[in-house]
């Protein structure tokens, strides 16, 4: 941990009043650190906005706790208890599986019961490109190594034997077909070997046994070093050493009876996908794993023929889990306090600020309203599903495109600089696991900095968290009363909880969404409920919540769309739900169908204004222009990067659902040449795809109503919400903003069906 820094966070996003909320703090100074809970108002430090706002909650957690350093055990593995140490292999034991590694000239460990501190027991490891199986009774350590190089991405049988007289033997077998590995069969790897050796008992120690590790003992607590990269499939063990001929069917693939643990990773997946942390035994014997850190599951495995794609139509082949050494699911750190939220605490935006000398750290809540309590007329859905999938993101830092794709020089702040020094933190869905894999999974039990309220994207402009709070600063500032609501709550009680409120609020990226909540907001306004869309790019990929750890999210990105990486063939679909991952649009739920406007182009260097088209004429929305002339252009201002429509823009599209009664009031124009339209958008490559020549390259103001007395309205930029407070909340940005909501908040029709 870098030594100026306190950082902490809580076990979940969304508390109600009244509740308890656990926050966990580590630091690298033992000590006293001061608290105090802050609302957070307006988070942009920009000296042509409002300022950085908060208000202090008078007596909750104002006070002082003991904080010191914690341990984060970063890595993907497998552990298996083993108190009666009947896999410590004292009187021989074989260990048969399929490795597919992707680093491996890194030392890493395979399969193990084994304590790195003491060379106690045994472990199959990688060592300098080869296995290595390892025997140690705590002065000797004996070794016996394959004689062929492993070969990255590629699949092999390994076979170990160890006799009660310390006789070992290890194998190995190339089995890459046309699909399964980096290159096909045309390839002539020479990785087919066998050796033998007398090795020594290995000595028993009180450990698990670890997969894609090597334990070590520390205290009474075993930690995982020497994390293995790429995936294990099918691993067993027999507690004698198997004969020539035993493993001679293991290599081609058949059955030897008598397994004293046998792991199958499919064994529990159904039609809802596998969502199980355990590594199931299927020897009838129980020994059962635990996988830690989220391991990719529903992986392609050693025997995948490339006939089937989803995992749950085929278990068989897809057996196998991708670990990683940077993998993390929760940071399982101690406590350090517990909140206890007031009954009457207002829903909102909340941080608890932990102080120790000049290090400070603020760490966001939102607090939702209970569903006995009362409730205002307006909810802000808070985008939380795509808080974590940003979660830390280096994509700026790492990707070779990404000063590209801005158009501008990226500029780094101590967060970003932290992040890059901190592996420790874990990382967001646009980055790359060590090994080259996208990451798929983001968690909430983490500390997450680029949530910090005041933080700015390596852009130069506030992103996610931060950008919403121009909004939420707006909504306080022009008086409205609303609640605060955040992706968790919709994805867990549908249209029933958005059922309350005349009007819902979508703030600036809600790019990343579950099928539930997508349900959910098609469920609201069809049945009469009202919309504001203040965003672009929302709504666009698959979001998976795990079931059993809300905490942790699942994205694959699929084959197109504006991407950091691309799942490999046949790992699209999600493992915790079964679902495929990729964008809505190529599930037929395109955004427009909910929001009358969908993703089409970004331009992170200059933003622009909006102006007003034919639409905006129709008698049926002159309330929606009152205070605005006819000449304006609309947003030609405003703190992120100089105007209401850039970023991230949306526009209507009939025939990906925009509804056919939808009124198109106004559109971007003047958009530079680094603004480009997305990869979807786009069959063939050719010129012509960027804000100077091309039309679909802006975003467009949206109104549609619906049967029911409902309504939508869409601003289609992530900009929008950062030209609110210009000139002190004076201008048609904040104007228009305000008819609509107003509006739409009120009782009866919105106006007549259009």
């Amino acid at each position: 941990m870098s030594g100026k820094h306190i950082r902490g966070y809580c076990d979940r996003p969304n508390p109600h009043p009244g509740e308890r909320l656990d926050f966990f703090v580590s630091s690298p100074v033992s000590g006293a650190c001061q608290t105090r809970v802050l609302r957070l108002l307006h988070g942009d430090r920009n000296p042509a906005g409002p300022g950085y706002k908060v208000e202090e909650v008078a007596g909750l957690a104002s006070g002082e706790i003991e904080v010191g350093p914690q341990f984060t055990q970063l890595g993907a593995h497998v552990r298996v208890a083993d108190p009666g140490a009947a896999l410590a292999g004292a009187t021989g034991l074989s260990l048969h599986l399929h490795l597919w590694p992707t680093l491996p000239h890194k030392r890493q460990g395979v399969i193990a019961r084994w304590c790195e501190r003491t060379r106690r027991g045994w472990a199959l490891i990688i060592e300098d490109g080869v296995l290595v199986f390892l025997c140690g009774d705590g002065t000797r350590v004996a070794r016996l190594a394959a004689t062929r190089p492993l070969w990255p991405e590629t699949w092999v049988s390994v076979a170990v034997t160890l006799g009660a007289d310390g006789h070992a033997s290890l194998s190995q077998v190339v089995t890459l077909n046309s699909v399964n590995s980096r290159f096909g069969r045309m390839v002539d790897i020479d990785g087919d070997c066998a050796v033998s050796g007398d090795l020594l008992v290995p000595a028993t120690q009180a450990m698990p046994l670890v997969m894609a590790g090597l334990g070590e003992r520390v205290d009474t607590a075993t930690r995982v070093t020497a994390l293995f990269n790429g995936k294990l499939d099918g691993p067993s063990f027999w507690n004698r050493a198997l004969d020539a001929d035993e493993i001679t069917r293991l290599h081609a693939g058949a059955a030897v009876p008598g397994a004293l643990a046998a792991w199958d990773f499919a064994a529990g997946i159904s039609r809802e996908g596998i969502a199980s942390d355990e590594a199931r035994d299927i020897s009838g014997n129980g020994f059962h794993g635990l996988c830690v850190n989220q391991p990719d599951r529903a992986m392609t495995g050693w025997n995948w023929d490339g006939t089937e794609e989803h995992f749950v139509h085929c278990p068989a082949q897809y057996g196998a889990l991708w670990f990683h050494e940077d993998s993390l699911d929760d940071c399982r750190w101690q406590r350090s306090l517990t909140l206890d939220l007031p009954a009457d605490l207002p829903s909102g935006a909340y941080a608890l600020e932990l102080r120790q000398g000049e290090a400070c750290d603020r760490v966001p809540f939102f607090v939702v309203p209970r569903a006995d309590g009362p409730r205002a007329r307006i909810a802000l859905v808070l985008p939380t599903f795509s808080y974590l999938a940003y979660a830390n993101t280096q994509v700026m830092q790492n990707a070779a495109t990404g000063q590209a794709v801005m158009g501008i020089l990226t500029t780094l702040d101590d967060i970003d600089l932290e992040l890059n020094e901190t592996p420790h933190y874990g990382m967001s869905t646009y980055d790359y696991h060590v090994d080259g894999r996208g990451v798929q999974y983001s968690s909430w039990r983490r500390p997450i900095l680029n949530m910090r309220p005041d933080y700015r994207h390596e852009f130069g402009a506030v992103w996610q968290f931060p950008a919403d709070l121009h909004l939420v600063d707006w909504l306080h500032a022009k008086g409205f009363a609303f609640d605060v609501l955040t992706d968790h709550d919709v994805h867990q009680e549908g249209a029933a909880l958005l059922c309350h409120y005349a009007v819902v609020i979508s703030p600036s990226h809600a790019e990343y969404s579950s099928a539930q909540m997508l349900d959910a907001y098609e469920q609201y306004l069809a049945d009469g409920g009202r919309g504001v869309y203040l965003g672009a790019n929302g709504f666009y990929w698959v979001a998976s919540r795990h079931p059993t750890k809300p905490w942790l999210i699942e994205v694959r990105k699929g084959e197109s769309g504006d991407q950091a990486w691309r799942a490999r063939p046949g790992e699209l679909f999600h493992g915790v739900t079964g679902e495929r991952g990729g964008l809505w649009r190529h599930r037929a739920r395109a955004p427009q169908k909910i929001w009358a406007t969908g993703y089409t182009a970004h331009g992170l260097d200059v933003s622009a204004g909006y102006h007003q088209l034919p639409d905006a004429r129709d008698p049926r929305v002159a309330w929606m222009f009152e205070g605005i002339g006819q000449d304006e252009v609309i947003g030609d201002f405003g703190l992120v990067n100089g105007g209401a429509s850039g970023l991230e823009m949306d526009r209507i599209d009939y025939s990906l659902g925009t509804p056919p009664n939808t009124l198109l009031l106004a559109s971007s124009h003047g958009h530079t040449a680094s603004a480009m339209l997305v990869p979807e958008e786009q069959y063939f490559a050719y010129p012509g795809i960027t804000g100077r020549d091309n039309p679909l390259v802006r975003a467009d103001i949206a109104y549609a109503t619906t049967r029911r007395g409902g309504a939508v309205f869409s601003a289609s930029s992530m900009a929008w919400c950062g030209s609110l407070s210009h000139n002190g909340y004076a201008n048609n940005v904040s104007r228009l903003t305000e008819n609509v909501l107003r509006r739409f908040a009120a009782d009866g029709p919105v106006d007549e069906v259009v």
